[in-house]
């Protein structure tokens, strides 16, 4: 899926709108095994319900047509749902395919519609909460009942129902542990990173730490011995002779340009090392390894600490939604100044499957961030990729807190 990419002419816009292919091409999630298999169960079942309907009503007839329909209604609503995120249930879609489903049990009673409806159930865990999944076995079953029910009940009717809820119920057991194992995975994920940035910090702190002890040691001895040395050439080259008066002169300037420069070292060992973003994406990217991130940023940008910060935390949110959501394998990252602003973007190659976007917790967050530093965001569509567009007011070194002081 294409995505986007910087050209010098787009940067000198401000927030340009147009953008090129990245490339490398997301795989499509009808292409995963798990969706293979659906498909491919789909197609037994549907050739099973399709041969029935055939056999009891010809090929030319409506109720083979219709039968025919309700088998290819039910995998598109199937992709349909599969397509939507945990947060906009696709109630709709769901019960148009149970309608689909007991359309075809109604029309073809001798055929394997409970098979139809294993795959009905294995979506419901993503969308139906706990306390009432199990529930949802009742109207799961309710096609083959109603279709067991025109003939009669007979023993082996009763037990080939009894099996079909095993099925169902094993289906829907599994699916409800993936979900949980996935959410567990994204929990665990999340606690990774936030691990993985207690840790830079902390590294940031001893170094700061380590930076200000060497700081001090320097001004506490060998500060105090220079100024001392300092003051004894010049009582000496007072009080000798015309002879050694230049050589001593010469001696207590090279003493105070030494003093001056160990109070230059220590000033800048006191001053807190300033994070650099490239770094932090650098590390960042590493902790997802089916992406690969292009990350253009010029050396000393952003210029002050708390665009660092902010826009790490963009990227950081960027990048998890491009593992999690949009099944990305590349992404871009560029940053430039233009017209005393500075401008952030960020484009992948996945999919966004539906727009206008909802916007969850994450880009929400985003923008209230975004805001308060008194900038702006922008989010598009380009080529089926989400973009991210950022613009923030340039701080100069001598607008931030530590240059202050």
């Amino acid at each position: 899926m294409p995505g986007s990419v910087i050209t010098p002419s787009s940067a000198q816009a401000g927030l340009p709108a147009s953008t090129d292919a990245l490339p490398g091409v997301a795989p499509r999630r009808w292409l995963q095994k798990e969706n293979l298999a659906a498909v491919l169960s789909w197609l037994v079942f549907g050739y099973i319900q399709l041969a029935g309907a055939w056999q009891l009503y010809g090929p030319t007839q409506w109720q083979c047509w219709l039968t025919a329909a309700s088998l290819l209604a039910f995998l598109g609503l199937f992709f349909y749902c599969q397509s939507c995120e945990e947060q906009s249930t696709p109630v709709g879609a769901l019960i148009l395919m149970w309608l689909a489903m007991s359309c075809t049990a109604l029309l073809v009673p001798n055929g394997f519609v409970a098979g139809l409806g294993v795959l009905w159930v294995c979506l419901l865990p993503w969308f139906v909460p706990g306390r009432f999944l199990y529930l949802m076995l009742l109207p799961s079953l309710a096609p083959v009942v109603l279709a067991q029910a025109q003939d009669g009940y007979s023993t082996g009717e009763v037990l080939m129902l009894v099996v079909c809820g095993t099925f169902q119920f094993f289906a829907m057991y599994a699916m409800s542990k993936a979900r949980e194992e996935k959410l567990a995975r994204e929990a665990l994920s999340r606690t990774h990173q936030a691990l993985l940035a207690a840790q830079s910090q902390l590294a940031a702190q001893a170094a700061d730490a380590e930076r200000l002890r060497i700081s001090r040691d320097l001004h506490d001895s060998l500060g105090h011995h220079l100024t001392a040395l300092v003051i004894q050439l010049q009582v000496a080259s007072y009080q000798s002779d015309s002879a050694h008066k230049p050589q001593l002169e010469h001696c207590h300037l090279l003493a105070k340009n030494l003093l001056q420069e160990i109070r230059h070292t220590v000033s800048q060992l006191r001053e807190p090392a300033r994070p650099q973003l490239a770094l932090q994406c650098k590390t960042l990217a590493a902790n997802f390894p089916q992406l690969s991130l292009d990350c253009r940023i010029p050396p000393g940008l952003p210029a002050d600490p708390l665009s660092t910060a902010l826009l790490f935390r963009v990227s950081q949110e960027a990048l998890t939604n491009s593992a999690r959501h949009s099944e990305a394998s590349q992404a871009s990252l560029e940053l430039w100044q233009h017209q005393g602003a500075l401008h952030y973007r960020y484009v992948d190659n996945g999919t966004v499957t539906h727009w206008p976007l909802q916007e969850g917790h994450g880009l929400t967050g985003m923008r209230e961030r975004i805001e308060q530093a008194g900038g702006r965001l922008l989010l598009s569509r380009q080529h089926g990729a989400l973009q991210i567009d950022i613009e923030l007011p340039e701080v100069s070194d001598a607008d931030t807190p530590d240059s202050a002081r």
